[in-house]
């Protein structure tokens, strides 16, 4: 009997395998091109792309939507997708009972930010891969970060079980937490400060910031610690500006910029900075390498060398701007995204620890000898290392030509391959552009001139589309539909383009950076709000007074920062960008850390003249 069954057997999951193949869905990702996105083609879910049309089946279907979000580079993003979103029965589960989109946040950014926002206050943390289930209309009703499968399941079952038998009153229940939240978020007023208090905003935003730092250990926080570049560029400015202001901070930040070069969180052998920490004293990195981390850290340690001059910081930029030549720069033109935490052998940040056998196997015998004294390597223990510095700010002393040879021994060893993401980002080639740009301000060599040069010339042509009215912005080089432009990456290129036209002398650039100022301004304000996408598919978005720095600066701030830097330009853009400087809201005087980048303008501007709320 059970011999006959075979063949049926056969057949029938002959069926399914051919059904789950030929998905329309399968075949959006398979062609997709961002990599994260064609990680998941093979997944036996129908994801789909996020569009207008996702909303229209899932209201046709009554069912609500699945959106997944998270990056090629992200460790865990992969690890949910090999044990949940590869199961057949998983998929099986999901293609049920709801409309599954698959996103890369970093071509849907707005997207991202605002599901996380809810995700953070429902949670009280969010990260990726982020998950967030939606009503048919587009309001979030939960959600959450990494689940182990078993974990993952139990929720898909109790929200079917919710859905099915409680819909009338979860959707209601959805849209109104979240008009309430978004209420929340767009509560903000303008406020007016006496001129003899101005400066006190600035002074309230260090005070804040010594408050959350670190000063034993550098950075801020005390427990994961991220770059915070903002805030770090920022205090520098305050440093800059307040030829008095306490020692303390600049211990901080001295102490800060030596930490971040000298432990973990900086590659020492192939140099590039990973995306953060995950304990207090920067010793175990999470192994991303971002492009706008390195991007930002490079042009942060060279405002740091105008500072302090000699204290090495210009060499870790440098470094860092090598880093991305030879890791993340496309020979057709441009930059990558990132270095993925995942190494060929599937392990977590494998390609950056070294065994013993490995480190004898790449140097002389006397180099691993002198390697094992000045690292302090116990030549028995079994572990990985991660290297310590070996040359520059936290390097043995005594040996430097010595520790340069076992380095670039080192980098000519035989290593796991760390793939790429190989997507080109308007806003993150325009934070390389202005590190380039910093670069030749320290050193004007024709080596630093010509790569500035050609990254000024693959931006004009690959991400700047017409000229004046009809001047657009692409936001993913090559792939104008595959992702949403944003006030970012108008931002970001205008104010890249005006630091390379004064520094460069270019009349071209600064004419692009003038027309980029004003599409940003005819595309995005609203007044007297900003929006920072042109259609946002979730309810809700009103826009912004002010806007935060996040992991980048605020793109308002630099927005009104570029305007402010063109000599000679549009002089009732000039006074609009002045006032709009002079701005102050409630959340800015009670949380000035999250705002140093428009603070930093509001303290160099004139009197504040606030636009009233209508």
């Amino acid at each position: 009997m059970m011999l006959k069954q075979k063949p049926l057997i056969f057949f029938i999951w002959l069926s399914i395998l051919l059904i789950l193949s030929s998905s329309p869905y399968a075949s959006l990702l398979k062609n997709h091109p961002s990599p994260y996105l064609k990680l998941h083609a093979e997944d036996p879910v129908d994801w789909q792309v996020w569009g207008d049309k996702v909303l229209h089946q899932a209201q046709a279907e009554d069912k609500l939507i699945f959106v997944s979000i998270g990056y090629f580079s992200c460790h865990w993003c992969h690890v949910m997708q090999r044990e949940s979103y590869a199961d057949p029965e998983v998929g099986k589960l999901m293609n049920q009972h709801f409309i599954s989109v698959k996103v890369d946040r970093e071509l849907r950014p707005e997207l991202d930010r605002r599901l996380v926002q809810f995700v953070e206050e429902v949670r009280g943390v969010a990260g990726w891969p982020l998950n967030v289930f939606l009503t048919p209309e587009g309001y979030p009703l939960t959600g959450f970060t990494y689940l182990p499968r078993a974990s993952f399941v139990d929720v898909i079952d109790q929200l079917v079980e919710q859905w099915q038998q409680r819909r009338d009153e979860i959707t209601p229940a959805a849209k109104s937490y979240f008009e309430q939240t978004e209420y929340h978020e767009n509560r903000a007023t303008l406020v007016n400060l006496p001129d003899q208090h101005r400066a006190k905003v600035l002074d309230a935003f260090v005070s804040q910031a010594m408050l959350i730092a670190d000063e034993l250990q550098g950075g801020f926080g005390q427990t994961q610690k991220f770059p915070s570049y903002p805030q770090f560029n920022a205090l520098l400015e305050a440093i800059r500006l307040r030829p008095d202001i306490d020692p303390d901070v600049i211990d901080f930040a001295q102490l800060t910029l030596d930490v971040m070069a000298s432990r973990h969180l900086m590659d020492h052998v192939n140099d590039g900075f990973f995306r953060y920490v995950t304990d207090p004293d920067w010793q175990t990195p999470h192994f991303e390498k971002m492009l706008y981390d390195n991007a930002q850290l490079a042009a942060l340690y060279l405002d740091a060398e105008s500072l302090w001059p000699g204290r090495g910081y210009a060499d870790i930029a440098l470094r860092t701007i090598d880093f991305i030549q030879r890791f993340l720069a496309d020979p057709a033109g441009g930059y990558y995204s990132s270095l993925s935490a995942v190494d060929t052998d599937d392990i977590e940040g494998g390609a950056y620890y070294w065994s013993r056998e490995q480190l004898r196997a790449s140097l002389t015998a006397d180099e691993y000898q002198r390697l094992l004294e000045s690292q302090a390597i116990e030549p028995a223990a079994s572990e990985p290392l991660l290297l310590k510095p070996l040359i520059g700010i936290g390097s043995a002393s005594g040996q430097v030509a010595v520790n340069q040879r076992i380095r670039a021994r080192l980098q000519a060893a035989p290593r796991p391959l760390m793939p790429v993401d190989d997507k080109k980002l308007a806003s993150w080639n325009a934070l390389t552009l202005k590190a380039l740009v910093k670069a030749v301000a320290y050193d004007n060599s024709a080596s630093n001139r010509q790569r500035a040069q050609q990254l000024y010339r693959f931006i004009s042509r690959q991400f700047i589309q017409g000229q004046g009215e009809q001047l657009r912005v692409i936001r993913f080089a090559g792939q104008g539909q595959s992702a949403e432009t944003t006030l970012e990456d108008y931002a970001q290129l205008a104010h890249a383009l005006q630091l390379y036209a004064n520094q460069l002398q270019d009349q071209q650039a600064q004419s692009l950076a003038t027309q980029l100022v004003q599409q940003a301004f005819a595309q995005y304000y609203q007044a007297p709000r900003w929006l920072q996408d042109r259609q946002s598919l979730i309810p809700g978005d009103r826009g912004q007074l002010l806007i935060q720095d996040g992991v980048l600066q605020s793109p308002l701030s630099l927005l009104l920062e570029t305007v402010l830097l063109q000599s000679g330009g549009d002089q009732q853009l000039l006074a609009s960008s002045r006032e709009l400087a002079g701005r102050l809201t409630r959340d800015v005087l009670e949380t000035p850390y999250y705002y140093g980048s428009g603070i930093l303008l509001f303290d160099q501007t004139g009197a504040n003249q606030p636009d009233r709320e209508e």
